[in-house]
C-alpha cells in the first residue's frame, strides 16, 4: 500500500504494529497529514479525541464546520470575498449531493479571520481530490523519519533528498546514508533484492561506506539486521544494515 487516506466514507490505512485498530489508524494518518502542514493548518488534541467515533473523512468535515462556526439556522448574511463565498457554496451543494444532507439554509459566523482560512484551506482540499485524500507513503515516512532525525542533537549535519537522508559526521570515517521504503517486510522472508543493490551502488561508488535501509517497524521485522555482501563490495571497511523503524511516537 504506497498511498494511504481516504476516498470519501471509505478508509485505506495499513494495519501494522500497534496500529491495528481504527482509532489508531485514523490518528497515525492525521500526524502523518501533520508533517507536511503549517502550523493553522494541522489537526489538534481535541480533534484526535474524537478518531474513536468518526472516520477521516467526517473528521476533516468536523474541522470545517468548527472553524466556519457553521450553524443550519438561517441568519443574516455576513459579508466575506465573494470567490470564498462562492466556493463554500459549491462545497456544501456537492456534498448534499454526496450524502444526501440538507443545506438549504445555513449562515456562517466568522469571528476569526484565520479560522476562516483554515475552513477554506480543507474545503479546496476535500473539493481537488473530489472528497478523498491520500497521502503518498513513501514520501510521508521519509518525512516523519528525517523530523525525527532533524531534532536529534548530535555533531553532525543532516542532508535531505528525495530518496535519501545523508548524516555528515566531522569526525567519523564512516557517513552514512539512509534510505527510507514504506514496505512491511517479513524479516524470516526478506525480498528486498532492489534495495540491497542500492545500498551497495552507493557504497561503491559514494563516499557513504554506511548504508541504512529503513522501514516501518512491525510484529514482523522488530530488530536490526545486518547484511553482508563482501563479495560485491570494493571496500574493506563498510556496513549495511535493515533499521525498523517506530511510528508509535504518535500515539503520545
Amino acid at each position: 500500500m504506497k498511498k494511504i487516506g481516504f476516498e470519501w466514507q471509505e478508509e485505506n490505512l495499513p494495519s501494522f504494529d500497534k496500529f491495528n485498530n481504527n482509532t489508531n489508524k485514523r490518528l497515525m494518518f492525521l500526524k502523518l497529514f501533520n508533517e507536511n502542514q503549517k502550523c493553522n493548518n494541522k489537526f489538534t488534541k481535541n480533534d484526535f479525541y474524537y478518531c474513536k467515533n468518526f472516520n477521516l473523512f467526517e473528521l476533516f468535515l468536523k474541522k470545517i464546520f468548527f472553524n466556519l462556526q457553521c450553524s443550519y439556522v438561517y441568519s443574516k448574511a455576513v459579508k466575506i470575498d465573494i470567490q470564498k463565498t462562492l466556493l463554500i457554496k459549491d462545497f456544501f451543494l456537492k456534498l448534499q449531493e454526496k450524502n444526501d444532507l440538507k443545506f438549504n439554509k445555513y449562515s456562517i459566523f466568522i469571528e476569526s479571520k484565520n479560522s476562516f482560512d483554515i475552513s477554506i484551506y480543507f474545503i479546496k482540499t476535500l473539493l481537488d481530490n473530489k472528497f478523498s485524500l491520500y497521502l503518498d507513503a513513501e514520501k510521508t515516512f521519509q518525512n516523519f523519519v528525517s523530523n525525527k532525525i532533524m531534532k536529534q542533537q548530535f555533531d553532525r549535519e543532516v542532508k535531505i533528498y528525495d530518496d535519501s537522508i545523508d548524516l555528515i559526521y566531522k569526525e567519523r570515517t564512516l557517513q552514512t546514508k539512509i534510505f527510507t521504503f514504506w514496505e512491511f517486510i517479513n524479516s524470516n522472508r526478506l525480498d528486498i533484492n532492489s534495495h540491497i543493490k542500492k545500498a551497495i551502488n552507493c557504497i561503491n561508488n559514494t563516499e557513504f561506506k554506511q548504508v541504512y535501509l529503513v522501514y516501518p517497524k512491525s510484529d514482523n521485522f522488530n530488530k536490526h539486521i545486518k547484511v553482508q555482501c563482501s563479495d560485491m563490495i570494493i571496500d574493506d571497511e563498510y556496513e549495511i544494515k535493515l533499521i525498523p523503524y517506530s511510528l508509535r511516537s504518535i500515539l503520545r
